[in-house]
């Protein structure tokens, strides 16, 4: 088993990242989706269709908003400004979006399954975050979530996980990358930086998450390079 989670580069975090999105806004006032959705149509933006074919499978366009909407507020949680990059964000969200397709299309030409066990087991995980019913009822309403769907990303998810897991390498990270990285760090925090033992661990994990997303992506490309894809956006 990796050392990381492979699943956080999975397309159901985007179902975490929507939900704590959406109990934030309420929070604080904020736009929900709807009205997000409702400002696009006014900026002119009605288009309909799919955003993508691959291998002859559709790519809705309501996943390409939910899921831009959400890298959206991404960016704004953490201050980036986002005006003029608006074409380069919408072209990001379809190649996430591509390449989370090719890797379940493959898994399951692979055989890869998940059991049901496994899928209540992610069920449980994810709705854990929630403090009550009720609020993980409203979070499923504000970003039009049900059951039935988070479920079927949670099995998606975890056919996918199984695939990639056979398909990279174990990484491996050595003491000199830690401690090149840390040097690096110290470098940009100063005296705020941690000691290395105290930060060592996160390096650690940092790097392997890397290796291993460099991976994934080259996986992706080679599944990219072979198969039929029509990008509508």
């Amino acid at each position: 088993m990796r050392k990381a989670l492979i699943s956080v580069l999975l397309l159901v975090f985007t179902l975490f990242g929507l939900a704590a999105c959406s109990q934030e806004e309420k929070a604080e006032g904020g736009t929900t989706k709807e009205n997000q959705t409702e400002s696009s149509s006014a900026d002119g933006n009605e288009e309909e269709g799919p955003v993508a074919i691959v291998n002859g499978k559709e790519l809705s366009r309501e996943d390409f908003d939910q899921q831009l909407s959400n890298a959206e507020q991404q960016y704004e949680s953490r201050g980036i400004d986002m005006e003029g990059q608006e074409d380069q964000v919408h072209q990001s969200v379809v190649d996430e979006m591509i390449g989370m397709e090719l890797l379940q299309q493959e898994a399951e030409n692979e055989g890869f399954e998940a059991s049901q066990e496994e899928i209540d087991q992610r069920y449980e995980e994810f709705t854990s975050q929630f403090e009550s019913k009720e609020s993980q009822e409203e979070a499923f309403e504000e970003t039009g979530l049900d059951e039935e769907t988070v479920r079927d990303e949670l099995e998606s998810s975890i056919m996918i996980n199984k695939y990639v897991d056979e398909a990279i390498e174990e990484v491996e990270v050595s003491e000199e990358e830690i401690e090149e990285q840390y040097d690096a760090m110290s470098e940009e925090q100063g005296e705020d930086a941690p000691g290395y033992d105290e930060a060592r661990e996160q390096i650690e994990q940092q790097l392997i998450s890397q290796k291993e997303s460099d991976q994934v992506n080259e996986l992706i490309d080679s599944l990219r390079d072979e198969a039929d894809i029509e990008v509508m956006i």
